[in-house]
């Protein structure tokens, strides 16, 4: 899970008002600064560009920390469900 952290960080980091260096696997999306629907939105898009993989928004939404982003794209990229 934590070969993604990076790239997850500076995604996040793009869309809301936090540092990269304070984002960590258990930060919770909901007490990000500045986020809200829109910044969840444009995450959902840079996470599919990068990781060329396409996520259900249902299940994305579902999400509530960066560790459970990580886990689900792990989990994609073994099932070998991206696009």
């Amino acid at each position: 899970m934590s070969e993604v952290l990076p790239t997850l960080r500076k995604l996040i980091t793009r869309f809301s008002a936090v540092p990269e260096e304070q984002i960590t696997l258990d930060t919770r999306f909901d007490r990000l600064g500045g986020w809200g629907s829109l910044a969840a939105l444009q995450l959902l898009a840079a996470v599919e560009s990068e990781y060329d993989v396409h996520l259900d928004l249902t299940e994305y939404l579902r999400l509530r920390t960066v560790g459970d982003l990580a886990g689900h794209l792990r989990d994609r990229r073994t099932d070998g469900a991206g696009r």
